[in-house]
This record gives C-alpha cells, sequence and structure tokens, in this order.
C-alpha cells in the first residue's frame, strides 16, 4: 500500500507496456534506477500498463522498496482504490521511454484532476510511421517538412502542458524544437533501457554451460522481422493489414536475416567461437529455430545455437554482458549489451521509427548500419570489435557513460518538478469501479 505519509518527493512512473518485449520490459526498471540513482530518498512508485508474474517478481527482488500499483485513470477518477492512493500521494507522472507518448491521455487526465506536473523521460515521436518508412536520413529530411500540422493535436496539447520532454533521438527533438511547445524543457535524453541495470547470474549461467558459452568468447545475434506479428502472439486472425504486412515481411525476411547470417558467418569462421541466436521478442524464437535451424554453412553450422524459448529480461542482459559482442536487428537488445560495456551493432531495418538515431546522437557512429545498405557495414563494423576489442570496449563505456550523464540530468529534472508541485486536488478514495 503507498504511504502517503512519507515526507519525501514521490515520483509515479507510468511505463512497462508490454512483456513480449524484453527491451520494453528493461524501460521501466532503467527508468527507475536512474531516478533513484539522482535522488535516493525519493519515493517511487510504479503504474504499469501490461505486467507478467515474472516481471513482477523481478521488481520484487531488484526493486523491493517501489510500489507497483494497478488500474486505469478516467475523467471520473481512478479504478482501483490503490492507484487513487498513489495519485493522491505522487508529486509528479513520468512517462516512461516508449516508440510514441504511449498514454497522452493519462498525462492530460493526470493534469486535469491533480494539477501536478508530468513529463515525458525518453521518448520518440515518429509522425510518419507506419505510412512512410525509410533510411534515417530520409525519415529526417521528411520530419523537418512538417509543423504542427503533421502532430495529432491531442499529442501536441499533451506536449504543450508537459513540464519536460526528454526525446530519446535528436530527429524527435528537433521536431518538437519547430512546434513552439509551450513546454519550458525539450531537450534529448536517451532511452531508460540504458540504466537498466538487472542481472540473473544463476539462469544466465545455467545458458552459458547448455550451448558451451565462454565469457567473453561468443557473440549473441538477435533476429526480426521488419513488422511484428503481434496477431500471432495474441493468437488473433489477421487483419487486413496484419495480411498485407505478413506479405511485406516474406519479402524482406530472407534478405534481412541474411545480412544477420552473413555477420554471424565471419564471426565463426575469424574467431571459432559459438554464437547465441536469443529472441528480443517472443515470436522471434519461432523464426530464430526456422531461419537458423540449419541454413547456414556446413562449417558454420556446429558453432550456432538457437534459443528455443522467450528469455526474461535479467537473463539476457547478463548473457549480453558476457558475451564478446552484440549484433541485433532489434533496437534495445544492443543498448543493454551497452548498458553492461558489451560492444553491440544495430542492424535497423527500415519500418523501425527515428529512434534508431539514438546511436549517432550517443557517439556511436560506427554501431548502426541500415539492414538495407546489406552485409558489408555490419561486417565491418564487427571486424573493427573484433580487430581490436580494448578499444571496442573503451568505446562502449563512453557511449554508455555519456547515456549515463543525460539520464542523470533528466532524473535531476523529475525530481525538481517533484519537490515544486503544488499540493494536490485530488482527494483519497474517489475511485470508481
Amino acid at each position: 500500500m503507498v504511504d502517503q505519509d512519507s515526507t519525501g518527493p514521490t515520483i509515479l512512473l507510468r511505463s512497462s507496456w508490454q512483456t513480449s518485449n524484453i527491451g520494453d520490459v528493461a524501460h521501466s526498471p532503467g527508468a527507475l534506477r536512474a531516478i533513484a540513482r539522482h535522488a535516493p530518498g525519493a519515493r517511487l512508485i510504479l503504474w504499469p500498463v501490461q505486467i507478467d508474474q515474472r516481471e513482477r517478481n523481478m521488481f520484487a527482488t531488484a526493486f523491493p522498496e517501489v510500489d507497483i500499483v494497478d488500474g486505469e485513470l478516467r475523467p471520473d477518477g481512478a479504478t482501483t482504490p490503490e492507484l487513487d492512493a498513489a495519485l493522491a500521494a505522487a508529486d509528479v507522472l513520468v512517462h516512461g521511454s516508449g516508440p510514441s507518448l504511449v498514454r497522452a491521455e493519462d498525462m492530460l487526465v493526470w493534469a486535469a484532476t491533480t494539477g501536478k506536473p508530468y513529463g515525458f523521460f525518453g521518448v520518440s515521436l515518429d509522425p510518419l510511421n507506419p505510412m512512410f518508412t525509410g533510411a534515417l536520413d530520409e525519415i529526417e529530411t521528411m520530419v523537418r517538412s512538417l509543423g504542427r500540422s503533421g502532430i495529432d493535436e491531442h499529442l501536441l496539447a499533451a506536449l504543450d502542458g508537459a513540464a519536460f520532454v526528454y526525446c530519446r533521438d535528436s530527429i524527435t527533438e528537433r521536431l518538437l524544437r519547430a512546434l513552439d511547445l509551450a513546454c519550458p524543457t525539450v531537450a534529448f535524453g536517451p532511452d531508460a533501457t540504458l540504466a537498466f541495470d538487472v542481472l540473473d547470474e544463476v539462469t544466465a549461467a545455467r545458458v552459458k554451460a547448455e550451448y558451451g558459452l565462454v565469457d567473453g568468447a561468443y557473440l549473441c545475434a538477435v533476429p526480426r522481422l521488419r513488422w511484428t506479428p503481434y496477431f500471432e502472439m495474441r493468437g488473433e486472425p489477421p487483419s487486413l493489414q496484419d495480411a498485407r504486412r505478413t506479405a511485406y515481411n516474406e519479402l524482406w525476411v530472407d534478405h534481412d536475416l541474411g545480412v544477420l547470417a552473413a555477420v554471424i558467418v565471419v564471426y565463426v569462421r575469424q574467431t571459432g567461437n559459438p554464437v547465441l541466436v536469443a529472441p528480443e521478442m517472443a515470436y522471434a524464437v519461432g523464426l530464430a529455430q526456422r531461419y537458423f535451424g540449419g541454413s547456414l554453412p556446413a562449417d558454420v553450422r556446429p558453432h550456432v545455437h538457437v534459443l528455443d524459448r522467450f528469455w526474461s529480461a535479467p537473463e539476457a542482459m547478463t548473457v549480453y554482458r558476457d558475451a564478446q559482442a552484440v549484433v541485433s536487428i532489434e533496437c534495445h537488445s544492443p543498448l543493454m549489451a551497452t548498458s553492461q560495456g558489451t560492444p553491440a551493432i544495430y542492424l535497423r531495418q527500415p519500418t523501425d521509427t527515428v529512434k534508431g538515431r539514438m546511436y549517432a546522437d550517443l557517439g556511436a557512429h560506427a554501431r548502426i548500419t541500415e539492414i538495407g545498405d546489406g552485409p558489408l557495414p555490419a561486417v565491418t563494423a564487427l571486424r573493427r570489435i573484433l580487430d581490436d576489442p580494448a578499444t571496442a570496449r573503451a568505446q562502449t563505456r563512453a557511449i554508455r557513460d555519456r547515456a549515463h550523464q543525460h539520464l542523470h540530468t533528466m532524473a535531476r529534472r523529475v525530481v525538481a518538478c517533484a519537490e515544486a508541485a503544488p499540493a494536490s486536488v485530488l482527494t483519497s478514495g474517489s475511485h470508481k469501479e
């Protein structure tokens, strides 16, 4: 139960969008850790959108001091008494890192019902996706042509009313700065995944033992389709849009996974070390088994192992930490690896959002390639890591430290807002069944 008598600032984090993606799982503990490092006396409350028992257990172990409250916020009140108490106790509402303003409506209702500040902690805003996609430079050129008319009025209201908007990529930052928002703080602030540090030594040790992975002498490879098949993951019949995206995936899957395979082949032939192909999203377990189960060259195949289940974020984090490198078509596994000092390469697909610009923003220009450019840039990036591992790790630590400096600034702003917040106009006990 939330203790409303606490004298320290209370921060309510709206985050945890889904558990079928370990990158999304990492957002919340990353944000909590970043804020706690700056303000160890602050009271932290997590208000998740979707969270399973595995993730609840993770928070109970890693963040025993953090309350988790469930429920929805509607204009006529909260739907649970625990959320109602959290709303009354909190001094600021923080929207966690995400691909968009995932819960803009919650921010607006919060402001209207409590009179207290809110802000966004490392988000992207890609007004062109999914209708228009492309390489990051192409998307940036298109975004520059947009004004306020390119943004939904509802989102504009949420941005205008915010006390701070930290953009996890500079394309989003430039877009929002051009909107002349009423928000006093619009700045770059990376994805909170870069502060994620929860490990699972026991389970990771089992994985490494099972596949013969020796610390510092294996590669992790993470596959992805261009459009995530959410309908499959939810067991729903495909919509017309789903059918079209499935066809698009089929067109490009051989190319994209072929780029990842080319990197794997070079790694095995140059080092003789094993490779673990593992999922960032639940659906990719089957994808990896279908594509990497037997299609690699005969001399490479015995060295490549496919994880046969969807693992937890702490387990993945620990295996990434001990790898020689991580190469991923997903965006967040390289961020998780970077947070542990492991060199990582992101192979960006044109259907992904502007979040990929974050790598260059943090000084990791050589760690991101456009998958449409084929395998050569990715192979070149990998060879740089293999040829000079000490320099690669030093560069990775510098990238991580730069991210942590930004996250510290973000956390300081959150705490300042909490400490300056007015008294709430909300009274506990107003929840609606």
